[in-house]
This record gives C-alpha cells, structure tokens and sequence, in this order.
C-alpha cells in the first residue's frame, strides 16, 4: 500500500475501533491519518479524519459535562453557566441530546422555571439555549421557551441548526423489488455543513408500510455519510437511490404512525429519542409529514 493510501487505511481502522468501543485507539488513528494527510489527494479523507476527530471531541466533552454538571438548583441560580456550558458541545445533535436528557430530568414546572430564569438571564448564550428548547423540548415547555427567546437568529451554529431544521437530502436502499424491506436515509441539514442521518428500515410486506426500526446517526460531513452509510449499503448489493426528500419523509412518518398504530415498539427508541425527533421534523419542516425542497444528494464514494 502506498503512502497516498495511508490516510485511508487509517481512516478505516479508525472506523473499524469505534465498532470496537475502543475511543482511545480511535483518537490515535485519527491523528497518525491526519498526520499523513497532508497531500491535495487526500484533502476528501483529511475532511473525514477531521470531522471524526471532532465528533470523538464531541463525545468527551459530553461525558465531562455529564460528570460535571452541578444539577438544578446550579442551573437556576447561575442560568447564563449552563448555557454557555451546553452550547460550548458546539455540534447540534450533542446540544439537542443534552436538551433532551434536561426535559426528560425535570418535570415540565420545574422546566418552565429555567426557562423564566433563562429569559431573566438576558444574555445571548441564553437566548441562543431558549432556542434549542424552544426546538427540541416537548409541549408546553417548547411554547414556553419559544416566547421566552422571541426568534431572531441564535448566534450558536449549533442552536441555529436546531432552531430551523431543514432537510437536505435522501435515499431508498433496496436489495431488490422482492425485498420485504427497504431502508430510507434522510438527511437533516447542520452546522458547518454537516448533515445528520435518519436511517429508518420500512417493511413493505403488510397492507400498510411499518417502520420496523429508525435511528439517527451523530452529525457528520456528507464526505462521511457517503463512506460510512452509503457506500457499505452498495459494496452489499444493496442499491441506493436518491429520491425526492419530502417524499422520502412523508414515507418516514407514514410508516412510523402504522407502525406505533399496530402497537409495535422502536426498538431504538430505548436508547434514543426517535418517535420525539420524527415528530419534531414533522412539524418543523412544513406540511403534515414535513416539506422541503429535493435537496443536493452526496455522491457515493
């Protein structure tokens, strides 16, 4: 293998150690890549490299925060703290799953006191962390927190990706017409040109599609969407279509409400906040199921 290939090969062990658990290791074939990334060829793998470096970042600091945070009554007492704490995790998908950890944590009165004590608070990172409630809590605290920050735009990319979600591409990924099932991925636009996959498996076999399974994936560059997602689908036999990004959502959503109609249970909802972040989209891109234009579809690579 020659040295052009290593950033590669190195890309891929990385991969091949966060399958494993093993972060550390992950860490360290990030930067050995990155190191020799340092040729025009390699400028697409030296954004991926970069990219899972910062989402490996990411991940620690969550954990940090996670250990460190001093709890509610910190919270209420030094609002514009915490703001800035949540919204120093920079990438939206680590500020919306601390917002969803929050709401669920405190009941919905003591989630309407920090938002009025956010709203008191009066300063940007505030506002900007009203937006992200405003975004991703449920009912009434959204409304709450939505009148609290009052629009405009929110200086944190991250609260701005949350704020005003839009949809940017999506595939259907078969391994043939027969197949009982296929997969949708639909890709939700972010900060700093990331996108944030919905992998979503739809049965096809009953009267009625059913969402057999749906998760999202942590924000990435498209490069990375394409080598990770993607790409294994195709080397699989599976084909990937680009399709229509309202259409593929609508799919989505229809699929999700036969589904929990029929009493079936998300398997990933156990460990992440599907049906929530399904209906969020729902409702913030327009229409009943969401709406947005077919969006620029990453090629596979």
């Amino acid at each position: 293998m020659s040295r052009a290939d290593d950033p590669l090969r190195q890309y891929r062990r990385a991969l091949a150690c966060l399958d494993c658990g093993d972060e550390v290791a992950a860490r360290r074939a990030v930067e050995e890549g990155l190191a020799r990334a340092w040729s025009p060829a390699s400028a697409p793998v030296r954004a991926c490299l970069d990219d899972l470096g910062a989402q490996l970042d990411g991940d620690a600091a969550l954990r940090r925060f996670a250990a460190r945070t001093p709890g509610p009554r910190a919270w209420m007492a030094h609002p514009d703290r915490l703001a800035r704490d949540i919204l120093r995790l920079r990438r939206a998908h680590l500020v919306e799953v601390v917002v969803e950890e929050i709401s669920a944590v405190l009941p919905p009165p003591v989630m309407g006191r920090l938002v009025a004590h956010l709203d008191d608070a009066r300063t940007q990172g505030c506002r900007d962390l009203l937006a992200a409630i405003a975004a991703v809590s449920p009912a009434p605290v959204a409304g709450s927190a939505r009148r609290a920050w009052g629009g405009g735009r929110p200086e944190s990319p991250a609260a701005r990706a949350l704020a005003f979600p839009r949809l940017a591409a999506a595939w259907r990924c078969a391994a043939g017409d027969a197949a009982p099932e296929h997969q949708l991925i639909v890709a939700v636009a972010r900060d700093g040109g990331r996108v944030a996959p919905m992998v979503a498996v739809v049965r096809h076999d009953h009267p009625s599609p059913l969402l057999r399974d749906a998760f999202f994936l942590p924000d990435m560059v498209p490069g990375r969407l394409d080598r990770e997602v993607i790409a294994p689908l195709v080397r699989a036999g599976i084909t990937a279509v680009p399709v229509d990004v309202a259409d593929a959502l609508h799919a989505a959503c229809g699929a999700l409400d036969a589904a929990l109609s029929t009493g079936w249970r998300i398997p990933s909802e156990a460990h992440q906040s599907v049906i929530a972040r399904i209906g969020r989209l729902r409702a913030a891109c327009g229409g009943p199921c969401g709406h947005a234009g077919p969006g620029p579809a990453p090629a596979v690579g």
